[in-house]
């Protein structure tokens, strides 16, 4: 029987109603799932960590850095409506907008909307749109 090399893992501390709920869904695997989930994270933040790192403009919407080319949208009344990121401003329509949630105020008819849960981001290097509350971080 193999042993494990324990130098080649480190403890996280976890809420134990986290790790409980877990353990209850997967048992026998919590440590697979926690390690895949880390993964997907990692991947799918990979760009924004490189284009942080290289100096590319764009805007950073909370810990999210969008960079220039991103594409924004949201559909309003069974119509997209589509920003771009330009240099470190958000545009549409031809104005600037101070952040996310003033764009989707704007886009779905100056009605209060949360930006995470309304707008889709592609960026430059992404095959197709992704909610945005699904790249938060």
């Amino acid at each position: 029987m193999s042993s494990l090399n324990l130098d080649t893992f480190v403890a996280v501390p976890l809420p134990i109603e986290l790790y409980a709920e877990l353990t209850r869904r997967y048992p026998g695997c919590v440590s697979s799932v926690i390690e895949q989930v880390s993964w997907d994270f990692l991947d799918r933040t990979a760009e924004d960590l490189e284009a942080a790192t290289r100096g590319s403009s764009g805007v950073y919407w909370e810990s999210l850095f969008l960079p220039e080319g991103t594409e924004i949208r949201t559909k309003y009344f069974n119509e997209y409506k589509v920003a771009t990121i330009q240099n470190e401003e958000i545009i549409w329509n031809g104005e600037s907008y101070p952040s996310m949630s003033q764009l989707a105020k704007s886009m779905r008819g100056d009605t209060s909307n949360n930006a995470w849960k309304v707008l889709e981001v592609k960026r430059p290097s992404d095959a197709k749109w992704q909610l945005a509350d699904f790249l938060r971080k």
